[in-house]
């Protein structure tokens, strides 16, 4: 009986072995000449994605600093995937009109919680249309006027670390209270509703969107996760449901809530008042954008941007700030710097007022070390385009049917593009510095057609919250993360804290001087 089916399942994968040979001949002829790491057709690279979300990025980026002479293939089981290592051609893949659809990986994004969000959509017209209607809701007025609740909820941030220190090491894990700040930031500016996330010190949306990105990473590096038949016979896909469930039905009660609100708001301004012309007007949120074109946008779109929204402002913000804090704790003299810039701005008028536009505009230097942890930290480690005909990068004419992979994270660690790549230092974003280099090789928000449209919030917001803190506390390094080869990263879509970013937190007033180096 064990021999009988022995001999069939030999069958089968023969059978099998030859169907992916000869369906993937053209493709194979092509691949043969460019570089990559050896790998059996139904195996490849595969071995390199399942040990887990931290040992992910260190096995790829081995495999990258030995190709990223030139583009270069990597095989995952029978699908092929191209990563574009130079700036030249990253450019050329994402600028090019006929490179802009998503790779097949973006599929997980679209049957899961973001849908038809601008993040995750295929369809040219739609994307169109919604990022149209994305951008109205991120333009400079309206991000302008978000100045005084990111300072606000600073303000709330930095009382709560105080409480979250140790009482003797002054240790802190910075990484839930940031998450939570930005979290309640963006249901205010975005959403204009207040989720009290930081004072609870957790919210179901950032609790189901970790399990919904960790399903995501497991389908990605288990790639026979992306059939959804046989994602449904996974053990992860009853989480994942449950957690999506969750999303939409929290998504779907603040639409139902703004949309009642706003019917409200419009019964109350035909009312006649004694002075009409008084009364002012306040800037609109994102979802009243939205809401504002609700005749052309199903309610699944509109819960899919919101939700796409929520995640880029969430996730994103939350690491570049705690990675921001994290790299002037281990580096005094940067953040002497920082603090003595701050002092400059604040120096005039009141040194405990809101900052304004132009106190943001004058943190210069604060910019560059964002830019740098950016750099170093980029929230977003990996970008996907799908090829759909023969076209040839740089050297080498690459088979339809592969997948384009553009690893941000590995490019501005580069050897090539920056001197003394792992070392933290701001001055790789001097005007000169960056006059130098190819502007491909600093992408943490993307690039071409499709990057992020809320780079100005990013940094307003990050500006805000890293400057109000700075002012009012010293950062040093922790015991449990002495140095900053200590803290353990992961990949789950975005990048990701293994077991939190630990600080020392000294508050200034404790402390006659600054830490010198």
């Amino acid at each position: 009986m064990w021999s009988f089916m022995f001999t069939i399942l030999s069958a089968v994968l023969v059978v099998t072995v030859m169907v992916l040979r000869f369906k993937g001949r053209r493709k194979r002829i092509l691949a043969a000449p460019i570089p990559g790491p050896c790998g059996s057709l139904l195996i490849g690279s595969i071995p390199l994605l399942i040990h887990g979300p931290e040992k992910i990025i260190k096995n790829v980026r081995e495999v990258y600093r030995t190709y990223e002479n030139s583009l270069f293939k990597m095989w995952v089981g029978p699908k092929l995937c191209i990563v574009i290592t130079r700036p030249i051609d990253i450019e050329f893949v994402m600028t090019n009109p006929k490179l802009n659809k998503k790779s097949v990986e973006y599929s997980i994004l679209r049957e899961s919680i973001m849908g038809q969000g601008i993040f995750s959509i295929n369809d040219t017209i739609k994307w169109k249309y919604n990022r149209k209607m994305v951008s109205e809701g991120f333009s400079f007025p309206i991000i302008k006027s978000f100045i005084p609740i990111f300072h606000e909820e600073a303000n709330v941030l930095e009382k709560i670390l105080q409480n979250k220190c140790d009482s003797v090491s002054n240790e802190c894990d910075i990484s839930v209270p940031i998450s939570m700040a930005t979290m309640e930031m963006i249901g205010k500016t975005a959403l204009g509703v207040q989720f009290n996330a930081q004072y609870y010190g957790h919210h179901r949306f950032v609790e189901n969107l970790q399990t919904a990105m960790l399903t995501w990473e497991y389908r990605i590096s288990h790639p026979w996760y992306l059939s959804k038949t046989l994602f449904r016979l996974s053990t992860v896909k009853y989480q994942h449901d449950r957690s999506q469930k969750i999303i939409n039905e929290f998504t779907d009660d603040i639409i139902k809530k703004k949309i009642n609100e706003l019917k409200q708001n419009n019964d109350d301004e035909k009312k006649p008042t004694w002075d009409s012309e008084d009364v002012s007007r306040k800037t609109k949120t994102f979802i009243e954008v939205l809401l504002g074109n609700y005749h052309n946008m199903s309610h699944e779109q509109i819960r899919d941007e919101l939700i796409t929204i929520m995640i880029g402002g969430q996730e994103t913000t939350a690491i570049a700030n705690a990675c921001t804090i994290f790299m002037l704790a281990h580096h005094q003299d940067v953040q002497n710097k920082v603090f003595e810039e701050l002092e400059l701005i604040f120096s005039v008028g009141d040194p405990t007022r809101t900052p304004t536009y132009e106190d943001l505009q004058q943190m210069t230097y604060l910019e560059r070390v964002i830019k740098e942890t950016l750099r170093l930290f980029s929230p977003l480690p990996l970008l996907g385009r799908s090829l759909d005909e023969e076209m040839k990068i740089g050297e080498y004419l690459c088979p339809a049917g592969s997948t384009l992979l553009i690893f941000p994270l590995f490019v501005q660690t580069s050897p090539k593009y920056y001197s003394d790549p792992e070392k933290f230092n701001p001055d790789n974003f001097l005007p000169n510095a960056c006059r130098s280099r190819h502007p491909n090789a600093f992408l943490p928000f993307g690039a071409g057609y499709k990057n992020c449209i809320g780079i100005k919030y990013a940094m307003f917001q990050i500006k805000t919250v890293v400057s109000t803190l700075v002012r009012r506390n010293i950062f040093a390094p922790s015991n449990r993360c002495p140095t900053p080869e200590h803290l353990r990263l992961m990949f789950l879509t975005t990048l990701k804290f293994v077991d939190g970013c630990h600080v020392k937190i000294l508050p200034r007033t404790s402390i006659p001087h600054i830490i010198q180096t």
